[in-house]
């Protein structure tokens, strides 16, 4: 018996290990994607504006974007999903919910990551930038709601517990 929950204590850590790595990267990209609000000349070029920097950014947001969106489909949402059923803690209508409203919200960034990846593409789209990020905002900000529900639900509660042996 100790061995069980001993074991399941573990899988429960690597999978808290893999969420928090996981919510560290969407920070980085929170941060990033404020930063290219921000950034001058991103809609309007003016004479003797240099759009490498701005280009660089999009592309820097546009990889981690696709990390992080890679990530939580092919590790964090099996591994939660995995944990549900080990643990008994399976909502089915509320998982298949969840994962239909984050299908739409991935297309919306991979399109985004389509249009944007490449520096001609960019700069060939800069005057609809704008618009695009607060879009884009808006459903990552729902996005990232769905997933910590998908959280709370499944991972958020007490880690199995080690059996004192006597």
């Amino acid at each position: 018996m100790a061995s069980s929950t001993s074991a399941a204590l573990a899988q429960w850590q690597r999978i808290e290990a893999l969420v928090q790595a996981w919510l560290d990267e969407r920070q980085q990209l929170i941060v990033l994607l404020c930063t290219m609000q921000g950034l001058k000349g991103l809609s309007t070029p003016q004479p003797y504006d240099n759009p490498q920097p701005m280009h660089r950014q999009v592309q820097r947001f546009c990889q981690l974007l696709m990390d992080y969106i890679s990530a939580g489909y092919f590790e964090v949402y099996r591994e939660l999903v995995n944990e549900a059923r080990h643990f008994h803690r399976e909502n089915p209508a509320l998982t298949r919910q969840i994962m239909q409203k984050l299908d739409s919200s991935t297309d919306a960034a991979l399109a985004f990551n389509e249009d944007f990846e490449h520096p001609n593409q960019c700069l060939a789209q800069r005057s609809v930038l704008p618009q695009r990020i607060s879009a884009l905002m808006e459903t990552l900000e729902e996005r990232f709601a769905l997933e910590d529900q998908l959280i709370l639900s499944i991972h958020q509660q007490e880690p199995p517990r080690q059996q004192a042996t006597h």
